[in-house]
């Protein structure tokens, strides 16, 4: 008996563990086959059933189905200015060398859009695009998924946000079609980064292209355009997507596809939509974008410099135009920028937006912190770009001159003086651009460079500075003397205002000698 019992004991240790580990292992195998069932591949050609994945994918299919009727590709063509360096040179036309100060050529542009809005009083469809896509475009070609292609104006465009606002009239039927796929414009301010987006657009001339990517990065800041910054995405872009939307999963609109980095993969950018709009509300209300400014040079908060001003957020005043509207407010350098209409202040961006999208003359509440203590000043603004009269003197005065002798300036703001470390002057303007081989490069000028005078006449706005040199371009003078600023050493330049003038001595020697050559 006593073996029987310690047999029994055994069994009881040894085997019923078994037993039960069997059991449970059965359960759970046969719980795992039943599961495999939908997720196993037949050797006999069965296809793999992968039911969520299949839905995630019908979903899109039927997203991108629903959106792409609203993105239409643009066809341009520009007129360029072509400079023409031999215009005065003496018997031009003996060489057959035409005698016009300047050439003009037809350029074939490329690019994407997509329906915003239908409006039946004016009867036009308005469509949002990139403003380099249509700037200086002669004309504009809208093509649309049902085959209609209709010629498209120009409502406005804006240079800095790249923004432009584009209709069409209704005519083949277009207004019942675009109704149908008006695209819904979402909250750009409410994506996160890792979030799924589509880029739909007309890449290298291929229409209805979709690529699917994530958001890599918000707030970007590329070029030179202050305020909001750009959303970044992995989804391929190229160029002829310009212009065209990038969707969220629910189809809305949250950003519009503008640039790339060359030689850079998986590197595209898009304007938030929220900026878009803004843009897209001014043009419809004035025609144009309307940007302010306070006068003040502002930077970033740092961890040390917040423990030294005793404030946690905000930014730091670092220098204030003398004259300008924060001055006349009492605004000091050393003053932190805490708040903005009650709207909180964290980065220097931030502040840029709340300024900038005021029209100019609107009174502003800004909240600062000096030596510890709340104050609160009234700001009235002005305009960003300068006086209406100063565009337009710009604008008319200084294209053709600028393109005849290669060289680009700017109003000297505290906003360029502050990003390019720009010396402190009184006066001058910026050297943005130079044409390689242009009479600007000749003469030593390079981008940095502050223009302090013309003909000893100091400039204090880029539209000073071109009717300068227009009025002496009309007097016959062959070039102007600079007094230029190069980093920390001030020095004359001479510019030449025609480009031939140097090119005419040395043919005209040029001609001399092979007549007499012939001559002999």
């Amino acid at each position: 008996m006593n073996k029987k019992a310690e047999v029994v004991k055994i069994m009881k240790k040894v085997v019923l563990p078994i037993a039960l580990i069997l059991a449970v292992a059965y359960v759970v195998f046969a719980q795992f086959g039943k599961q495999q069932e939908s997720y196993s591949q037949s050797i006999k050609g069965q296809t793999l059933s992968l039911p969520n994945l299949e839905a995630i994918e019908n979903e899109r299919i039927k997203l991108i189905e629903m959106v792409s009727p609203g993105v239409a590709t643009v066809f341009t063509t520009q007129e360029v200015t072509i400079p023409n360096p031999f215009s005065d040179i003496p018997f031009s036309d003996f060489f057959g060398i035409p005698n016009t100060p300047e050439f003009k050529q037809k350029r074939q542009g490329l690019g994407s859009a997509f329906i915003v809005d239908v409006d039946y009083n004016k009867k036009v469809v308005y469509l949002l695009t990139n403003n380099h896509v249509i700037e200086n475009a002669k004309d504009i070609q809208v093509a649309f998924k049902n085959k209609v292609v209709l010629k498209g104006k120009v409502v406005g465009g804006d240079k800095l946000s790249d923004v432009a606002l584009i209709e069409v009239p209704f005519k083949k039927g277009i207004e019942d079609f675009a109704s149908k796929h008006v695209l819904k414009l979402g909250d750009s301010d409410q994506l996160k980064v890792g979030a799924t987006v589509i880029a739909i657009g007309s890449p290298l001339g291929l229409s209805d292209t979709v690529t699917i990517g994530i958001v890599s990065a918000k707030n970007r800041q590329i070029e030179d355009r202050p305020g909001e910054g750009f959303i970044q995405t992995d989804a391929a872009i190229n160029p002829g997507n310009s212009g065209g939307p990038l969707i969220n999963i629910k189809g809305e609109v949250v950003g519009i596809n503008t640039a790339i980095i060359a030689g850079a993969q998986g590197l595209g950018f898009a304007i938030p939509i929220n900026q878009a709009k803004w843009v897209m509300e001014q043009i419809l209300k004035y025609g144009k974008v309307k940007r302010s400014k306070i006068g003040v040079i502002v930077q970033p908060l740092t961890p040390d410099l917040a423990e030294h001003f005793g404030v946690n957020e905000g930014v730091l005043v670092s220098n204030v135009q003398p004259g300008g509207p924060a001055d006349k407010a009492g605004i000091r350098a050393g003053d932190i920028i805490v708040e903005v209409n009650g709207k909180k202040i964290s980065e220097v961006q931030d502040l840029q937006n709340q300024i900038m999208k005021n029209p100019p003359g609107t009174k502003i509440n800004l909240k600062v912190i000096r030596n510890g203590k709340e104050l609160t000043f009234t700001v009235i603004t002005v305009s960003l770009e300068g006086s209406d009269e100063q565009e337009q003197t710009t604008d008319e005065g200084s294209s053709s001159i600028e393109n005849s002798i290669g060289l680009i300036v700017k109003d000297l703001t505290p906003g360029l003086i502050q990003k390019y470390g720009l010396p402190k002057v009184a006066n001058g303007v910026l050297v943005y651009a130079v044409k390689e081989g242009s009479a600007a490069e000749e003469a030593g000028l390079q981008s940095g460079d502050i223009i302090l005078s013309v003909n000893n006449i100091p400039v204090k706005s880029a539209s000073e500075f071109w009717s300068i040199i227009s009025k002496a371009k009309k007097e016959g003078k062959d070039n102007v003397l600079l007094y230029v600023q190069k980093g920390d050493n001030r020095i004359y330049l001479t510019l030449p205002l025609r480009w031939s003038h140097y090119l005419e001595e040395a043919l005209t020697q040029f001609i001399w000698v092979i007549f007499v050559l012939l001559k002999i």
